[in-house]
């Protein structure tokens, strides 16, 4: 039976997560500062700590015995949450998730993390209009949790290379909305709009299904594993 550790599993893209993967029958390890957000469920265990917070041998107990980590961290919309500690609380928690990888393991894990389509993608050389650099070289500065994100698809990249019991995907949102359910959706290599100046819209359920979709489906892992793809909800007239 497959196991899957959840990372942010009590926020709004994490919950839509964690109820995939249980109505799917899969086995859930939630890292959560709040038990009673998930509620109860026979597949679903909770840990109340956070990947930089546990010790370090329970933490390699864990992963060691998950197939697959999802993470749907993210900075509170808070003075606090922008600003304050952890500043780097993405890039980390992949950081002391990965050093807990067992290199001897007989499958790799497979690693989803959800970031956004303001991140580039250095390695595929994606192109951004001159403005639109510039306007992200100043986001770096003045929120943190872009270049949190950054350096966290960056610590990714450095995997491909260095780390075979470890294998990833970063999945791409656009402007994140609200819906109850999931809907069609498409997949893109690279950003088709400008995130800054044309962004799409990408609902939060369908961003928990692509996820759960990727760590469930082993052709559509296969299609996209070691690349970061863009998802957009389908445009309805």
């Amino acid at each position: 039976m497959m196991k899957v550790m959840v990372l942010g599993a009590t926020g709004a893209t994490g919950k839509g997560v964690v109820k995939q993967l249980l109505d799917a029958d899969i086995d859930v390890a939630a890292l959560v500062r709040n038990t009673d957000v998930l509620g109860e469920h026979p597949r679903l265990q909770q840990i109340a700590a956070t990947a930089l917070s546990m010790e370090l041998t329970e933490l390699e107990q864990l992963v060691g015995n998950s197939d697959a980590i999802i993470c749907c961290l993210g900075h509170n919309l808070t003075l606090q949450g922008v600003y304050g500690a952890p500043r780097m609380l993405v890039r980390d928690s992949l950081r002391r998730i990965i050093s807990s990888v067992d290199k001897q393991r007989s499958q790799p894990l497979k690693l989803v993390l959800m970031s956004s389509t303001g991140v580039r993608n250095v390695v595929a050389q994606e192109r951004i209009p001159t403005v639109e650099t510039a306007l992200n070289f100043l986001l770096r500065w003045l929120l943190p949790p872009h270049w949190d994100n950054e350096q966290a698809a960056k610590l990714l990249h450095s995997q491909e290379i260095n780390n075979t019991s470890l294998e990833w995907v970063m999945v791409r949102p656009d402007t994140l909305i609200d819906r109850s359910e999931v809907s069609q959706y498409d997949w893109f290599v690279s950003p088709t709009r400008s995130a800054l100046f044309d962004a799409g819209e990408t609902s939060r359920i369908n961003v928990a299904n692509a996820m759960y979709r990727l760590v469930s489906d082993e052709s559509l892992w296969q299609q996209w594993k070691g690349k970061s793809p863009v998802i957009y909800n389908q445009q309805t007239e």
